[in-house]
């Protein structure tokens, strides 16, 4: 098991002496937000595939299972994995705990190897439901990474979406902005390919307000997400119309930049890092529309403390060196072994020290994945289970 040490401390079963209560405090789990999921522009769970694939034997998967695993993991908030892993500025890596041990983990270069992996396989993304009948008709005005993700979300959700792209080809900033060299042609044409066959009507060369009008626009789509050209993260705004439809309007340039497509392949890119900003605010959009279009408000997720390097027990961690980003790609064994560093902050990872320590038998094995049941009947309050704790799951209240 790569996240733990090859030599685990002695399994503690002992009857303490005494029958005393020693406090009365007793333990209990309490989820923390890991740093990586935190600074992550799309607020993926990348917590959840890491320790997914680092443990993917007990899990009884195969590596090729666990990839995908970690594959729509990544989906439900990104359509993007191979994209990102390419060119995100990643603060998942400059926020990691690990790099108060021994170096971050390459979540970015993980997440390329997972995007490159899925590709590889031919992986489509699965509809939860299928459309629902009679669903609203949103459009979007602009097919790049804010205009794409939109429209993946509220294809997912059962809406029915059309792209109207004046370019002759999607992609925006992805395509017409950042080098070959960084972004493949064929990684970016097959991640736009799979987001399309979800459903999305995909209308290139038309230009809205020469080849289709806005007024039409507003007559035959009950919403409107205007994505054109937003080359710096910008607030996104939902205004709606006399007529009841709904329009998302946005910080534009005043005179988008116009390159012929040699120009565009060796323009050096101006900040990649808006790219993930574009995707997770196109995520922002679809909730948003959904909300006005089923009236209802957005949901609000649930607020958990941020877990920082000094409330793990970072000696319990084996020492394990980051891989080599100089490397031109990851390979399979590097993957699993770089997923190995993940340490699991603020979340169980089934490592049974709370178990081993407890000499109150407190704590009962549940099947992988649910970790744990506490039988606080029988618990003291030593506190040794919190103590212990490597990733600061236990706390004592």
């Amino acid at each position: 098991m790569g996240l733990f040490k090859e030599v685990k401390k002695p399994v503690i079963k002992h009857a303490a002496s005494g029958s005393a209560e020693v406090s009365s405090r007793r333990p209990a789990y309490v989820a923390k937000t890991a740093p990586c999921i935190h600074s992550c522009p799309s607020g993926t769970d990348v917590r959840a595939w890491l320790v997914t694939v680092a443990q993917h034997k007990e899990y009884g998967l195969t590596p090729a299972q666990a990839f995908e695993f970690a594959w729509r993991k990544i989906l439900e908030n990104n359509p993007f994995p191979a994209i990102c892993g390419r060119v995100c500025q990643h603060p998942c890596e400059l926020n990691c705990n690990r790099k108060a041990k021994d170096g971050p983990i390459a979540i970015n270069r993980l997440e390329q190897f997972v995007g490159d992996f899925a590709i590889a396989q031919g992986w489509r993304t699965q509809l939860p439901s299928p459309p629902r009948a009679g669903a609203a008709r949103i459009a979007v005005v602009g097919a790049g990474p804010a205009g794409l993700s939109a429209a993946y979300h509220l294809a997912r959700k059962g809406y029915a979406v059309t792209i109207f792209e004046g370019a002759p080809k999607a992609g925006g900033m992805m395509r017409y902005r950042i080098p070959r060299s960084v972004i493949p042609a064929e990684t970016l044409d097959a991640e736009i390919s799979n987001l399309l066959q979800l459903g999305i009507e995909l209308k290139t060369g038309c230009v809205v307000g020469r080849d289709v009008s806005l007024e039409r626009l507003r007559r035959d789509y009950s919403a409107i997400f205007i994505a054109m050209g937003l080359q710096k993260a910008a607030q996104l705004e939902l205004k709606p119309g006399s007529s009841g439809e709904a329009a998302i309007v946005g910080e534009l340039p005043a005179e988008p930049p116009e390159l012929s497509p040699q120009e565009a392949l060796e323009a050096e890119p101006r900040v990649l890092n808006t790219v993930s900003v574009a995707i997770a605010q196109g995520r922002s959009v679809a909730e948003k529309i959904a909300a006005y279009s089923e009236c209802c408000s957005i949901s609000q997720s649930s607020t958990r403390p941020v877990i920082r390097a000094d409330r793990l027990k970072l000696d319990w961690y084996p020492a394990a060196s980051r891989f080599d980003n100089h490397e031109p790609a990851m390979t399979e064994a590097e993957a699993l072994a770089e997923a190995n560093r993940c340490m699991s902050c603020g979340m169980c990872m089934d490592c049974e020290t709370c178990w081993m320590y407890c000499s109150k038998n407190c704590f009962v094995k549940l099947p992988k994945g649910e970790h744990y049941k506490i039988k606080l009947d029988l618990c003291n309050g030593c506190g040794k289970c919190a103590e212990t704790c490597p990733c600061g799951y236990i706390e004592m209240n």
